[in-house]
């Protein structure tokens, strides 16, 4: 065939980086994608102008010659073992199956109706890895005796691998790569392997070491989530060893290392783009007829998937005396508000604030955001930001310019109260203006707005956008604002610049201040450091490790931001249900562009 027509199961991460490369391989043409939620399959189509949306596994491989898997790993098996039976080839994601027998049924599969699978490990084709092999195989460093390698992650806290119990966690994650150096260099006979593991509060395991005795000739794959370590392989042999510097899965380059510390041979290789080029490219000449015995045989994705069933067997055991953790995965009805028990570990709902208003439903930080936000039952506070215009008016707004959410162009403070108010508010990711028109509105008229439907004890947060531009006096206008209206005991101030929370405190030291960032110790460091009261971490910064939150004063708040959710005309669609899960994590509160929807699946 000319041009392979592929259809993509699955729209997720890797899933926008296989487009990307596809394109820049000649011989495959990205024909339909499919997910079973057509909403999903028909933005990612729309996105990425990939031509159709099958609405059924049946419509996409009618219309294609290959399908490429891309979807949760316990889905992979079945998925691959319908394509196959459809008489399609099939490029499988990492890791292909959990099982070495269903790995060896789908590989017969394939081998019967006469077409090709192969397990996506896009290190396994890069052209450093292959010349890696060949330089081991010419007997440089002698007989190989030891195998390290290592890919960990510090992976933000709300990724599936992190709450995906049953089929997330470091090892299931990225043991296949570990492995591979492994598996290349030993074979798949006479292997015994024993894993250590930790566990993370969601029950995935955020570290395991697995170690492996291949008949006197050892091996150890380490993986981790939340443990950091050196991104390394080291093959040690008689003669010397090879070290491949992190990240090695990137192969670029590595040496050759011997007992004078002085000799080293140095090797380096090309690695272009993300790399999945060099695992199309593979996937083609096999289609074509070819096969380099360097890349991934079906013995060798079997033996991998062998020892993910080891591994699941042995975490089995360790979890039979403890608490099984199940995960969070909303159900239909659970998104749409209806009840619908969760098999997770039940935790107490975090506090729901309204972040910029209820800016899915209504443009951010605009009035009508704010005054729907207010009147929501069950909400604790509604989140907004603010700015400095040229003549020292104080503005609702997020960005530093006004370019992503009105019809003008330019920083903030470079414009007057009175020129600001000549533009009009537009749908975010889009140039509309909104009917009936909005302005950006000051934090008086926010005030004016909000303060005759707000509820007893509702709280306010004013973000000061001053991280970025340092507004001078800002502080000082807003708390002057502030007790005009009389609204001390209603009012949270947080920043990404801790030293201006230290200066509120200074001015006034009753106010109550959190200290905005990405990591919550990091918010944490920075509160001590500035008497603060709060913490407003990024969700994916939340610590999911058992030691958790050790240096977290008792009583703070820890109110969390989502930065994934759609605003008002962005289009993109809201996946997240469960917030009451990041209260296994410490999250007192959430800040969520959505609060109607959390508070109406939450029960409130």
């Amino acid at each position: 065939m000319d041009q392979i027509k592929i259809g993509m199961i699955g729209t997720g991460r890797i899933a926008e980086r296989f487009v990307s490369e596809a394109r820049e391989t000649e011989g495959i043409t990205i024909a339909s994608v499919y997910n079973p939620r057509m909403e999903s399959a028909s933005q990612f189509s729309g996105v990425h102008e990939i031509p159709a949306v099958a609405e059924t596994e049946e419509a996409l491989f009618a219309a294609v010659d290959a399908v490429y898997i891309a979807t949760p790993h316990e889905t992979h098996a079945a998925y691959a073992k319908k394509a196959l039976s459809a008489g399609k080839h099939v490029l499988c994601e990492k890791p292909l199956c959990f099982s070495g027998r269903e790995a060896e049924e789908l590989f017969a599969l394939a081998k019967k109706q006469g077409v090709v699978l192969m397990e996506g490990i896009k290190t396994a084709y890069c052209p450093g890895f292959l010349k890696l092999l060949d330089v081991i195989g010419s007997g440089v460093i002698g007989q190989i005796k030891d195998v390290e390698a290592a890919f960990t992650r510090l992976s933000p806290a709300n990724v599936r691998e992190i709450w995906d119990a049953s089929y997330g966690g470091s090892f299931l994650e990225y043991g296949t790569y570990a492995m591979l150096p492994l598996v290349k260099l030993y074979g798949t006979k006479d292997s015994n392997v024993s894993f250590l593991t930790s566990a993370m509060k969601t029950g995935a395991d955020t570290y395991t070491k697995a170690v492996f005795d291949f008949g006197g000739r050892f091996g150890t794959a380490k993986t981790g989530l939340r443990v950091k370590s050196e991104g390394q392989l080291l093959i040690a042999g008689t003669f010397g060893y090879l070290l491949a510097p992190s990240p090695w899965w990137l192969t670029k380059q590595f040496e050759v290392r011997y007992e004078d510390p002085g000799k080293k041979d140095l090797y380096e290789a090309p690695f272009e783009g993300a790399g999945l080029r060099y695992e199309l490219q593979a996937f083609l000449d096999r289609i074509a007829g070819k096969n380099d015995p360097r890349w991934i045989q079906p013995e060798d994705s079997v033996w991998l998937a062998a020892q993910m069933e080891a591994f699941l067997a042995e975490r089995e055991e360790r979890r039979s005396d403890a608490v099984h953790v199940t995960g969070f995965c909303p159900t239909e009805e659970e998104k749409t508000g209806a009840t619908s028990q969760n098999n997770g570990p039940q935790k107490k709902m975090p506090g729901i604030w309204a972040h910029r208003g209820c800016c899915m439903a209504y443009p951010e930080n605009t009035i009508p955001a704010f005054t729907a936000a207010a009147v929501l039952p069950g909400l604790i506070g509604i989140e907004l930001d603010v700015q400095l215009t040229k003549d020292g008016e104080i503005v609702v707004i997020h960005d530093e310019t006004v370019d992503r959410t009105t019809d003008g162009h330019g920083n903030v403070r470079d414009f007057t109260l009175r020129e600001l108010k000549q533009l009009h508010i537009t749908g975010s990711r889009c140039k509309e203006a909104v009917n009936p028109p909005l302005t950006i509105p000051t934090l008086r008229e926010m005030f004016e707005a909000v303060l005759p439907q707000l509820r007893a004890g509702m709280l306010i947060n004013i973000e000061m956008k001053n991280s970025v531009i340092r507004y001078e006096g800002m502080e000082e206008k807003v708390l002057a604002l502030v007790s005009e209206y009389g609204l001390q005991k209603n009012i949270v101030y947080s920043s990404f610049l801790p030293e201006s929370m230290g200066l509120l405190k200074k001015l006034d030291p009753s106010v109550q201040t959190g200290i905005l960032g990405g990591e919550v110790h990091w918010c944490i460091q920075k509160a001590l450091e500035n008497n603060a009261d709060a913490v407003h971490p990024w969700i994916g910064g939340l610590d999911p490790n058992q030691d958790g939150l050790f240096d977290l004063p008792e009583g703070m708040p820890v109110r969390c931001w989502n930065s994934e959710e759609p605003f008002y005309g962005d289009g993109r669609i809201l996946k997240e249900f469960h917030m009451e899960k990041y209260a296994l994590l410490g999250a007192t509160d959430i800040i969520v562009n959505a609060p109607e929807m959390y508070l109406k699946t939450s029960g409130n």
